[in-house]
């Protein structure tokens, strides 16, 4: 279990780092993305794309701090990471059952509409968040070894990449 949570806080770190600095390069087209979420709220509430937007980075790079963080620190990451990414699957679900037209610039770049693309990227990471949370609760003080720590930093490298171009490759596969 040790290299499951390993994996999980170290992935899920990665993700929402590289989330957060994604979205501090393009800041205006991640306003326009939470702009558009608001826009379903009421014309009142897109006064507060900016400073949404500029909350949703921070917790996303505090979220992905903590993970990195000591036990404690991290155990209270994986709580955030959860609602993140909960949030996060639920807006997509929320977009695509609405089909409310919202560019997702998640990873600070528009690419495709906010929808079923992003529901089966983001349901895999709340799993991985809730088996870390489960697992932060079961885990063992055991030392990890050396070579399986390599390689949860491999995999967690892996799905990083994967989530962070998930739009990417989810177009190429598609392209005739």
């Amino acid at each position: 279990m040790t290299y499951v949570l390993l994996t999980a806080r170290l992935a899920l770190a990665g993700v929402l780092l590289v989330s957060a600095v994604a979205k501090v390069r393009a800041l205006d087209d991640t306003r326009a993305m939470v702009d558009g979420l608001l826009r379903r709220i009421g014309p009142g509430a897109r006064r507060l794309a900016r400073p949404a937007a500029l909350a949703l980075i921070a917790a996303e790079a505090v979220t992905g701090l903590a993970l990195l963080g000591p036990a404690t620190a991290a155990q209270l990451g994986l709580v955030a990471a959860t609602a993140l990414t909960a949030g996060f699957t639920a807006m997509a679900v929320l977009a695509t059952v609405t089909r409310t037209e919202v560019a997702c610039a998640c990873f600070g770049r528009p690419t495709a509409r906010l929808g079923p693309r992003h529901i089966v990227r983001n349901a895999p990471l709340l799993g991985l968040a809730v088996l870390g949370l489960w697992g932060s609760a079961v885990a063992s003080g055991t030392s990890p070894a050396l070579p399986a720590v390599v390689l949860c930093v491999l995999t967690a490298a892996l799905i990083t990449a994967v989530t962070a171009f998930f739009d990417d490759i989810a177009d190429l596969l598609a392209t005739p």
